[in-house]
């Protein structure tokens, strides 16, 4: 090597040099993708569904369903705030369950970290409809606790009625939840259509951890319940069945009153913060007796309402084309968040308030 050619082997050596080398990272979006309201947060093809607050308001919790699996498990996903990338997941990972569907669903948070959600199994490889095991559990987030079964479902309640699901879990308590206990039944429209699923509320329970073994008990006046939201350990709100209205029940007294009349349409979906009250009403739902005399509510979703518990003022949120269900009002009464139907999937989406 002449030694002009080596001079121009170093200079080229060090105009290449870098002060530092490159790492790796996080390149997942931190935030939603656009703007407006309604803004999109998630974009699963498959169903992402029952969004709930943790109660630092700091994210949120929803069962997520996974198409990249054979067997479509629904997981309980947690996504910031502000959207973006999901920063943790909650699934079944045993793999002697991949020939079943398992669905975590309506997940509920404690402040100290505990999680109560629905755990079922559906056999895949029979097409089955109705669950082939399905549970109430309470475990964590992060699965560092063993996880504790609640309740086994379906199951009587101490009304005598039997309940075939469990919906819109809430703490009133640390060691307190409350709950839709719901009827659900598979219609067909025609022999060779495939089955609904159509699942209707029949009352509010709770479920009283304290002891060894879970107490339930039906709260009187919550015949048809539909949904249910907690303001404190002592008050709860509730929709009805085929009802436009709201109503406020507390627990001490056993007094119940009407805490809003939305004068006509169906109301359901009810969430409650401060004196922020926040319902899905009218739309694409319809309420009637089967053949069986049984109640059938069915829910194909509509439109997001807020309301000032002080002034009884009613803002509409969104747009009637819009099929919206299950909001979830953040603890903040500031975020507002809920599913959206579009076509054959749901995605999350976050709504603006005044």
């Amino acid at each position: 090597m002449t030694p002009r050619l080596g001079l121009l082997l170093i200079a080229g050596l060090a105009a290449c040099e870098h002060t530092s080398p490159f790492h790796g990272g996080s390149y997942a979006p931190t935030g939603p993708l656009g703007s407006g309201s309604p803004l999109r947060l998630t974009y699963n093809p498959g169903q992402d569904l029952t969004p709930v607050w943790l109660l630092d308001g700091s994210g949120i919790l929803y069962s997520r369903e996974r198409t990249d699996r054979y067997d479509r498990d629904r997981c309980v996903a947690r996504l910031p705030a502000g959207g973006g990338a999901i920063t943790g997941e909650l699934c079944d990972r045993i793999p002697a369950s991949d020939d079943s569907t398992d669905a975590y669903q309506w997940p509920a948070p404690a402040a100290d970290g505990r999680l109560v959600y629905v755990r079922a199994t559906s056999l895949t490889a029979l097409g089955s409809l109705a669950p082939h095991d399905q549970q109430l559990v309470l475990g964590t987030f992060d699965g560092s606790v063993a996880v504790r079964v609640l309740l086994s479902i379906p199951y009587q309640s101490p009304s005598g009625r039997g309940h075939e699901a469990v919906a819109q879990i809430r703490w009133l308590s640390a060691t307190t939840l409350v709950y839709v206990g719901q009827r659900v039944a598979y219609p067909r429209p025609c022999g060779s259509c495939l089955a609904d699923t159509v699942p209707t509320g029949l009352e509010l329970v709770t479920m009283d951890l304290s002891a060894p073994n879970p107490v339930l008990d039906t709260l009187p006046g919550t015949d048809q319940a539909s949904s249910v939201a907690v303001a404190g350990s002592d008050t709860v709100y509730y929709t009805r069945n085929g009802d436009a209205r709201v109503f406020r029940l507390v627990l001490s007294t056993g007094a119940t009153t009407v805490a809003h009349d939305f004068g006509g349409p169906i109301a359901r979906d009810v969430q409650v913060a401060g004196t922020r009250l926040v319902a899905v009403v009218g739309g694409a739902v319809s309420f009637s007796y089967d053949s069986n005399l049984q109640p059938v509510q069915r829910d194909g979703g509509g439109v997001l309402h807020l309301v000032d518990l002080t002034s009884g003022m009613d803002v509409t949120l969104t747009d009637a084309a819009l099929a919206f269900r299950h909001p979830a009002l953040a603890p903040s009464g500031t975020q507002l968040v809920a599913e959206l139907v579009t076509g054959r999937t749901t995605d999350l989406w976050a709504v603006s308030l005044p």
